[in-house]
């Protein structure tokens, strides 16, 4: 499945104080369809472990079966955007659907809007925070994290029930959005993908905004994150076979949820282990999941693999409907 990347622009712009410890950068979009590049060096570790992830660094087959199979499928994606009116659903190409979360003007991680009131994004970020959320906003309808759009306060956090802190299973959390929301055509909710069978191999676009502070720390100035800090990024990612990427979390003493999946890490333009936070994973039916923050302890030597929950799959429908009713009662 190739993906044919939509021009971007950023509209209206919205004056706001920059942190201190981001860079000026221009205000043009930076697209681009990364390649997972596989030239590291392996120290080696205990020998089945190191089996099974140098084989992950083989490379995968050349796609044979993608999601946008179901495109086509009147059941193959739903909006659960229940009283929505005027937030209608939209293409996954136009990305009117992407959010920068932001803390205290600095971009935090990414998001995507699936409901007029809601956002949904990863859990960890959001689990043990100390501070009043009335230190995060978010921006929307800008592929400028820093401009342009609009910036709305958030006012509730929802941490999915069977999400465990450092684990990257069900690493997903809806933040309530507080003010109406008025959607255009730069925002607007994107659909539900609800294909529920496995799924052999695939590839999937993200968006996503490069962050710039992780962890309390600030990236060195020669981090890649630096090139244009502030602009939207999209890229591709291929799909690791479950059964494959299963292998690799058992040598980590956990175990991958039959409802996450796994993709080949981003490499170019990005530093050592660093995932995207909160970015979409999209294919042409819609949104399948959020990007985890999860990391392996031996990452810089194996990268470890990008993992998402999957939306449309149990316990997560039930939990997102019940949060999406609560607007129609």
């Amino acid at each position: 499945m190739y993906f044919h990347l939509a021009n971007t622009k950023n509209y209206e712009n919205y004056d706001e104080i920059p942190e201190a410890y981001y860079e000026r950068s221009g205000s043009v979009d930076s697209e681009s369809n990364e390649v997972y590049n596989v030239s590291i060096k392996e120290r080696p570790i205990r020998e089945r472990n190191t089996e099974l992830k140098s084989n992950f660094f083989n490379g995968i087959k050349t796609i044979d079966k993608s999601p946008s199979l179901y495109a086509n499928s009147k059941q193959s994606s739903t909006s659960r955007l229940k009283d929505n009116r005027k937030c209608t659903q939209t293409h996954v190409s136009d990305y009117p659907y992407s959010v920068s979360i932001l803390k205290k003007g600095a971009h935090y991680v990414s998001g995507a809007l699936i409901h007029k009131e809601w956002i949904i994004t990863v859990a960890e970020e959001f689990y043990n925070i100390r501070e009043t959320i009335k230190l995060f906003r978010a921006r929307l309808g800008s592929v400028n994290c820093k401009k342009g759009g609009a910036l709305v306060p958030l006012k509730k956090i929802e941490i999915h029930p069977s999400y465990v802190y450092n684990q990257p299973g069900f690493d997903l959390a809806m933040l309530r959005i507080g003010q109406v929301l008025q959607c255009s055509n730069y925002i607007r909710p994107i659909t539900l993908s609800i294909v529920k069978g496995p799924i052999a191999n695939a590839k999937f676009l993200s968006t996503y905004w490069p962050r710039l502070m992780v962890n309390g720390k600030v990236l060195p100035q020669t981090a890649k994150e630096r090139m244009k800090p502030h602009s939207m990024r999209v890229s591709t990612q291929k799909l690791i076979p479950w059964d494959k990427c299963y292998d690799i979390i058992q040598t980590y003493n956990l175990t991958l949820d039959s409802s996450s999946l796994c993709l080949e890490p981003i490499m170019s333009h990005h530093s050592p282990c660093m995932p995207d936070v909160g970015a979409p994973v999209i294919a042409d039916d819609g949104l399948w999941g959020i990007t985890s923050g999860w990391i392996s302890d031996d990452c810089a030597t194996y990268p470890s693999p990008t993992i998402f929950t999957r939306i449309s799959l149990e316990p997560t429908t039930s939990w997102l409907d019940t949060l999406l009713d609560e607007d129609t009662k």
